[in-house]
């Protein structure tokens, strides 16, 4: 199921903004995909050993509920799966969980 119109602008405007912030030239880019309900926040930078060579690592992923109208967080582990966010703060508006993701006071978002 595709994000209703109004998430989707809201998606655009601030993961975007987020984005934009986070992203150094040459160095970090940050960027998100939108597949259906969920919007997955990737990290990417160049590898230590041959930087002509960028690696991408999925940060958090927001899943839209059309039917309780929120957004759910998650993020991913060292096998790259998928978790729920531990804080019991993982069901919010979608400003609420990105501060959440941008602050990382649990540490498990950006290393």
């Amino acid at each position: 199921m595709a994000l209703p119109e109004t998430e989707r602008l809201r998606v655009e405007n601030l993961l975007g903004q987020l984005c934009e912030q986070g992203s150094m030239a040459g160095q970090v880019t940050l960027k998100y995909d939108t597949r259906g309900n969920r919007v997955t926040l990737t990290e990417s930078r160049p590898l230590f050993i041959d930087p002509a060579v960028w690696n991408e690592i999925k940060v958090a992923q927001f899943e839209y509920s059309p039917e309780a109208l929120n957004w759910t967080l998650y993020w991913y582990d060292r096998k790259n799966r998928r978790q729920p966010y531990p804080t019991g703060r993982n069901r919010d508006k979608l400003e609420k969980l990105i501060l959440e993701v941008e602050t990382d006071p649990t540490g498990i978002f950006w290393e």
